[in-house]
């Protein structure tokens, strides 16, 4: 059997920099200063062992450890993988092939990847990528099953969704994969990977993944869900979903769930019974998803939400402006997005906001109305984006067909750069723009009063993170880019400035012209935090 003994590996660093490769996501540690838990390979795993795989799970990223320190771990235990298996994402293909590939060499075990960039653009990663035996085109569940109990590599083309390797041609994939078994999907492997290494600064707390859904109806063009999961709509049942939380609570500890969709709140009649279930179980547990401002126009069922444990749902509203939602596809009414606000802030729920600049059509004047906008709805966060094309989506094609795109390097799609050119518009001027408004947003000075403990918080329990976060959101600066030969970094931030006396530490951050952030904390009393005017501003850009 090819797989007696399979290699799940989410693959390490690249330069230093941690990725997320979960399902459509693929960008650097975001915002919130987590890297999601590898849900897509704690499933296989549990399948795979099922089928009777040994199988390890090895999360490299999370662990913050190398190839090199793999290998010697999985030699110590003498355990040889004959199959390999990786997610990997458009930007940080290159990267990991690099490092996935010393694997196979060491091993001498085929070489196989999954995800919405595999979907989108299996033949052609292939050709770029001849150390990678195979992809998996669409949902990778059944397909690394069937690659699993295959007696060789030889037969690999019986795999309807699989893009692979025959004596050096790349042969196509006939059709896309599509979990059959989705809503009786068995409990992921979470006790292969260390849990405690995915924990939302902001609240201190582990957290998994618990899929709510795959497929989404609707058909915004910078979207690769669809491309990866399909427009059908899937749901798992109330009370599976439920069942999945409580047996993390008792089995793990956990109190806090990430629920995982693309619009998790979609059928409000499903939801509603699974938020009727969670409070019937008077279960001790908080979570979050993403869901649409159009769903939450019903102030009793958000309230139902909360009630349910729902700590925090975030929004994709993109633009201020009708007519650039409109070029995105993105059907939202301004009315139904206010009132999802409002229902949120009245119901408890904190919101988080993320907006997208410079996509084709946008102008300056636009950017600046959608950086007003966001002050106007007053989400708890927020985030905004450059618009990424990412290949297989209406807007790479659009972009393409017009002759937008100032490059095609795939390591340079993502969050840090902006790589098209309409209506004046240019990397220089969106970047800036999103670093103005994340000055604007967060430097608030009612905003930062409101949220000063979440701040706090997060230079307590993870300094490192926190100076990420602060600096990438609120200062508007970015990390030096080490992915790209391209440097993308824009400017130095500012370097908290730690003071310790005894035994309490300070950790003072120069935060505007006007204003810093301090905080104090000694022992295990709660940290005193302040917010000061500065009498000049203590760094360069």
């Amino acid at each position: 059997m090819l797989g007696r003994h399979t290699l799940l590996v989410n693959p390490p660093l690249i330069n230093g920099v941690a990725f997320t490769r979960q399902g459509r996501c693929q960008e650097r540690e975001e915002v919130l200063g987590t890297t999601k838990p590898p849900y897509t390979l704690a499933l296989l795993a549990t399948l795979l062992r099922d089928a009777g795989c040994q199988v390890r799970l090895i999360d490299l990223t999370a662990e913050r450890r190398t190839i090199d320190d793999l290998i010697r771990q999985l030699d110590a235990d003498g355990f040889t993988p004959t199959l390999i298996v990786f997610p990997s994402t458009t930007p940080t293909l290159d990267a990991d092939v690099i490092e996935m590939a010393r694997l196979k060499a060491h091993y001498r075990a085929p070489l196989f990847c999954f995800g919405p960039h595999a979907s989108t653009t299996a033949q052609a990663s292939m050709l770029r990528a001849p150390e990678v035996d195979g992809m998996f085109v669409g949902e990778p569940e059944e397909g690394a099953l069937q690659l699993a109990r295959l007696p060789s590599l030889d037969a690999a083309g019986e795999i309807a969704s699989l893009t692979w390797r025959r004596d050096g041609t790349v042969v196509p994939h006939r059709a896309h994969g599509v979990y059959a078994g989705f809503n009786e999907m068995p409990y992921p492997a979470w006790d292969l990977v260390p849990l405690r290494k995915y924990s939302l600064p902001l609240v201190n707390r582990p957290y998994v993944i618990v899929e709510t859904s795959r497929g989404c109806p609707y058909t915004c063009d910078f979207c690769v869900a669809p491309l990866h999961q399909g427009h059908k709509f899937r749901e798992r049942s109330a009370n599976a979903l439920v069942d999945e939380m409580e047996r993390g609570h008792r089995e793990f500890g956990l109190d806090f769930f990430y629920l995982w969709g693309d619009t998790v709140t979609l059928n409000v009649r499903t939801f509603t019974a699974f938020c009727d279930e969670l409070i019937a179980r008077k279960l001790p547990i908080q979570w979050f998803g993403n869901a649409r401002a159009d769903n939450l126009t019903d102030p009793a069922f958000v309230h139902r939400l909360r009630r349910a444990g729902c700590w925090m749902l975030a929004l994709g509203i993109e633009s201020e402006s009708d007519e650039v939602r409109k070029e995105m596809a993105k059907r939202l009414e301004r009315q139904k997005i206010q009132l999802a606000f409002r229902n949120m802030r009245e119901a408890g729920i904190k919101s988080f906001a993320f907006f997208i600049f410079g996509y084709p059509g946008e102008t300056a004047a636009t950017i600046d109305h959608t950086i007003d906008y966001a002050i106007e709805l007053d989400p708890d966060f927020a985030n905004f984006y450059p618009a990424v094309p990412y290949p297989g989506t209406a807007l790479y094609d659009k972009c393409v067909r017009e002759g937008l795109l100032t490059e095609e390097d795939w390591s340079r799609m993502e969050y840090s750069y902006y790589l098209l050119r309409s209506n004046g518009l240019d990397e220089r001027v969106v970047m800036d723009a999103i670093n103005r408004a994340k000055r604007r947003f967060f430097l608030r000075p009612a905003y930062m009063r409101r949220h000063l403990g979440d701040v706090a918080r997060l230079a307590l329990t993870k300094q490192a993170i926190a100076w990420q976060v602060l600096s990438r959101t609120v200062f508007g600066t970015r990390v030096p880019d080490t992915t790209s030969p391209k440097n993308g970094d824009r400017g130095v931030g500012p370097k908290p400035e730690v003071v310790e006396d005894g035994r309490v530490r300070t950790l003072t951050i120069a935060a505007s012209r006007s204003w810093a952030v301090s905080t104090e904390y000694s022992g295990r009393r709660a940290p005193r935090l302040r917010l000061n005017r500065c009498k000049s501003r203590n760094w360069t850009r």
